[in-house]
């Protein structure tokens, strides 16, 4: 469940962690966990406007499309879930209109997460699933069980999750999961795009479709 933490005003960084394959650099804003949900901590987290992708010995520079909260209703009560980022190849321009498309045509993205709330690694598999059969991905592929088969983790607030899509040759993507204590990784024909559709899909909920906008540039 979704718990409530007392008010204190504390900054988190899209840092990552040691031996990460995204490192962050540029220009610096901030996502509030305020206004939207009625659980509010008063925590912040930076959000930095450029990234640098380590796909082997390449370095693939990325740029930043947006960043929004994720919040979700949970009974009567809106409760902010997550600040996310979103990146794409520095070279290439989002299309709020039809965001899977450019992030079909990008080499590198990265979606990071820095949670206001502790959630486990079932709480969130099972959220990102629901997206996925949302936008009618088949969850019986033996590349997306293996994925989701990883997720034995748990998230405490400021902790972050980040999701790694990399292009390869005939459709063939790699999906990385930086996970707290954990790294989840993936390859299958389009997996990185099928799980950009859980967020940059139809969404599911008000919640996903407010993110989805902010990501993509669109408000």
């Amino acid at each position: 469940m979704l718990r409530y933490f007392s008010i204190a005003l504390l900054v988190f960084g899209f840092q990552g962690f040691a031996g990460s394959l995204v490192d962050y650099s540029g220009p610096q804003s901030e996502l509030a966990d305020s206004g939207k949900s009625l659980t509010d901590s008063g925590r912040k987290v930076k959000v930095f406007g450029e990234a640098t992708l380590m796909n082997g010995k390449t370095k693939m520079p990325l740029k930043l499309t947006g960043s929004g909260v994720r919040w979700k209703t949970v009974a009567i009560m809106d409760v902010n879930v997550y600040a996310a980022a979103h990146y794409l190849d520095a070279n290439l321009a989002m299309n709020p209109a039809k965001p899977l498309d450019s992030i079909a045509a990008s080499n590198g993205r990265v979606l990071q997460m820095t949670f206001f709330r502790s959630l486990t690694s079932k709480e969130i598999g099972e959220a990102l699933k629901s997206a996925l059969e949302k936008n009618g991905v088949d969850l019986n592929s033996p590349h997306l069980k293996d994925f989701f088969s990883q997720f034995e983790f748990s998230v405490s607030p400021g902790e972050t999750l980040t999701l790694i899509g990399i292009k390869g040759v005939k459709g063939e993507e790699e999906v990385i999961a930086e996970a707290p204590g954990k790294v989840i990784r993936g390859k299958g024909k389009n997996m990185a795009t099928d799980i950009w559709k859980g967020y940059f899909g139809t969404p599911g909920d008000k919640g996903l479709e407010d993110l989805k906008k902010k990501l993509s540039g669109a408000s």
